[in-house]
């Protein structure tokens, strides 16, 4: 009995409720998005958005053939990858900088950088308005302390879309490494210095690379929440750092084109897909 049975044990069962969850958000709607983008456009009149007894790759050809997807598509990569850079560069200090700190410390640390996840989004954007406006609190500063003579252009511009991004993203490669170098075993800290390593060199042989998974996980992360960028290119950018994010909303509510808007995310998943998912096949390729 118990032989027949013992496939009920399968590790494998663990996955099923994250599988179940990404089928049913994920991959369900996405291939109706993907039914709407090889749908044609219906006729005038109709009162309907999408034709649907059109079966054809012509949307996905004619948005990947205009100059304004591959535009975006660039400003989108880029901003990501300086989202990206950005957050790493922030995270991975702040998160050994909390790793060495006692309890009390370390938590009030903790709550401080998980604090804009639980305000309002719309409160947190109003806060960034505060600070980058022209009448904003560090233009405030620069120009009393006679840094600058005029204030600085801080909003509509790239600076801004990666600072609210950075602020929205940044909780979470912080937890995620806060956890990862906690793991660490202080005794073989203690063991690398006595053996005459550095403090850097003792961290980073003791603590970072062991938490090197955590790492890449971290970049992947914010790589992900980056081309996803949504509410800082709209908000707080012109139309020159706009995303392929704010071109799908564009399109899908504001011009009502929903084949377009379609052919737009299809495409837009597909090549960050390629992006996010090429550098983890060549490290395969190239391992041992």
């Amino acid at each position: 009995m118990r032989s027949r049975l013992g496939w009920l044990r399968h590790p494998g069962w663990l996955a099923l409720p994250a599988m179940a969850f990404v089928l049913a958000i994920f991959v369900g709607p996405f291939l109706g998005v993907v039914r709407v983008a090889l749908a044609g456009d219906p006729p005038p009149g109709t009162g309907s958005f999408v034709d649907f007894s059109v079966l054809s790759l012509d949307s996905l050809r004619a948005v990947q053939a205009t100059p304004l997807f591959r535009s975006v598509l660039g400003v989108t990569v880029r901003t990501a990858a300086i989202i990206t850079v950005v957050c790493m560069a922030v995270a991975v200090p702040f998160a050994a900088y909390v790793h060495t700190r006692g309890p009390r410390l370390r938590a009030a640390l903790i709550g401080a950088i998980a604090l804009p996840k639980l305000v309002n989004l719309l409160v947190l954007l109003y806060g960034v308005l505060l600070v980058l406006g022209r009448q904003g609190v560090i233009n405030d500063v620069l120009v009393g302390t006679g840094i600058v003579d005029r204030p600085l252009q801080m909003f509509g511009n790239l600076f801004a879309v990666v600072f609210t991004e950075v602020l929205v993203i940044l909780p979470y490669p912080v937890l995620l490494l806060v956890a990862a170098f906690h793991a660490a075993d202080p005794a073989q800290m203690d063991a690398a210095r006595s053996l005459g390593a550095g403090p850097v060199r003792a961290w980073v042989e003791t603590v970072l690379w062991p938490a090197w998974p955590a790492v890449v996980g971290a970049a992947i992360v914010s790589a992900v929440w980056g081309v996803g960028a949504f509410v800082g290119p709209l908000v707080m950018g012109n139309p020159p750092y706009w995303t392929v994010a704010v071109e799908v909303y564009d399109r899908a509510l504001v011009d009502l084109a929903w084949v377009e808007a379609a052919g737009w995310a299809v495409l837009g998943v597909a090549a960050f897909g390629l992006v996010l998912g090429l550098p983890q096949l060549l490290l395969r390729r190239t391992s041992p």
